[in-house]
């Protein structure tokens, strides 16, 4: 998992800042990308970071040179930025100041006026932490999460992401919001999840925000609920994060209203230009389902699931197979079905496991295999009441014993591929009707 390091300040409110992250969306609103553009906006966000300190105007200018924003793009001029800034956080973090030392650490990682040295940026993270630096925590959790210059570690990964999330960090928190979800380190609980979620969704983490859009968009960790969804994406969104905008493009292109669904699509189309994969995935459902202002385009969809596909994204191999499956402008064929849902299965994808494991047992495009069948249900982790959850039930209990145990033992010795959250499930018509009676 290649979680970010962060670099920060402290605002005015004593409310903590990740740098670069804030960087990003300063340019985004420059450019416009995903997002209206807005230089206002662009102008407060650097003003508000050149006002810290020299080290940190210093960053800002090297971001500016580096990237081009607001002027012309100078690589090396923008490194020469960054090693005032190194200069400054040095002279700083030497005197015992734990930001300081944090963000010299961040440098040291990212090579940026210094050379790159993974073990020379956890010791800086190390020092940070004896200072009081609450960042420096999840930053050197990220190093023994990745085992970037020390020995790779889960369970210290954790025991330094808690001691800042009990901190009120939200990076903390968010990344442990990801391992109750994925099960690493710790058992799965996305009940849990979800909690560590809210927690860093309400200190301001905009990637937790998204993803309690989907968790509760989908009834993981907590009771389905479409208007809070809506809520969070839109929070989100608003911030530029493109996995918020494609999953909140899906609900409003689902629409009856003309409006709504023009608004969701103009966000789709934004998401997309940022290259966003679970932008593209949700495209691609739409073209292939349709949606009230929008008729199917199997040639563009297949276009785009192939995409999906060279990226190594498991929806858009599952995609290409429910094309072959249903001969949505491809002639039917079962085995190629089969064969891109068991290379979507196998990378995770829920949608993919539940479609694989019931062409095994009914036998199409593949030889019938009641324990496989089983097998591959099982993975798809079937939600309550859900049809993977009925076809399960019944193969089953069409099982003799003699084969129920051999699926047992089948499941316990190959747990399978980590799910993988790939953007929401194409949603019923009346899902605003839904939404206006639980708000």
């Amino acid at each position: 998992m290649d979680r970010a390091l962060k670099m920060v300040y402290y605002d005015e409110a004593n409310v903590e800042k990740d740098i670069f992250a804030h960087l990003s969306l300063a340019q985004k609103h420059f450019q416009g990308d995903g997002m209206p553009r807005d230089e206002s906006a662009t102008r407060r966000i650097l003003d508000q970071i050149h006002r810290q300190s020299r080290a940190f105007a210093a960053v800002c200018y090297g971001y500016m040179r580096s990237k081009g924003l607001g002027v012309s793009e100078d690589l090396g001029e923008g490194q020469q930025w960054y090693r005032e800034a190194a200069y400054w956080f040095h002279e700083e973090a030497s005197s015992g100041e734990p930001i300081s030392a944090n963000n010299l650490g961040y440098l040291y990682a990212k090579g940026l006026g210094v050379q790159e040295n993974a073990e020379t940026a956890a010791h800086w993270f190390e020092e940070a932490i004896e200072y009081g630096s609450v960042a420096a925590l999840y930053n050197l959790g990220v190093c023994y999460l990745n085992g970037w210059g020390v020995a790779q570690d889960d369970e210290k990964a954790i025991e330094y992401f808690e001691r800042a999330s009990d901190l009120n960090d939200p990076s903390a928190a968010s990344v442990l919001a990801y391992l109750y979800l994925e099960g690493r380190g710790v058992n799965r609980d996305p009940a849990k999840s979800f909690e560590f979620n809210m927690r860093a969704a309400r200190a301001g983490s905009i990637e937790a925000a998204s993803a309690l859009g989907y968790a509760l968009g989908v009834g993981l960790g907590a009771e389905r609920n479409i208007a809070e969804s809506i809520s969070w994406f839109e929070l989100a969104a608003s911030e530029g994060d493109a996995y918020a905008q494609a999953n909140l493009a899906m609900y409003f292109c689902h629409s009856p209203e003309l409006k709504l669904f023009n608004r969701g699509w103009t966000m789709l189309m934004n998401a997309c230009d940022q290259g966003d994969a679970s932008a593209k995935y949700q495209m691609t459902q739409i073209l292939i389902f349709g949606v009230p202002h929008r008729e199917p385009d199997y040639a563009s969809a297949l276009d785009l699931a192939m995409d999906l596909a060279e990226l190594g994204h498991p929806g858009g191999y599952h995609l290409i197979g429910v094309m072959y499956e249903h001969g949505l402008g491809v002639p039917v064929d079962m085995a190629r079905s089969a064969s891109w849902y068991e290379r979507a299965a196998r990378k995770g994808s829920s949608n993919g496991q539940a479609a694989l494991g019931r062409l095994y047992a009914i036998g199409s495009g593949v030889e019938q295999d009641n324990i496989l069948a089983y097998y591959w249900l099982r993975m798809s982790s079937p939600t309550e009441g859900s049809q993977a959850q009925r076809e399960m039930g019944a193969i089953h209990a069409r099982m003799t014993e003699r084969e129920r145990q051999i699926a047992e033992k089948f499941v316990a010795d190959n747990p399978g591929p980590r799910r993988g959250s790939f953007g929401l499930k194409p949603l019923e018509q009346d899902v605003f009707k839904a939404a206006k009676r639980r708000s």
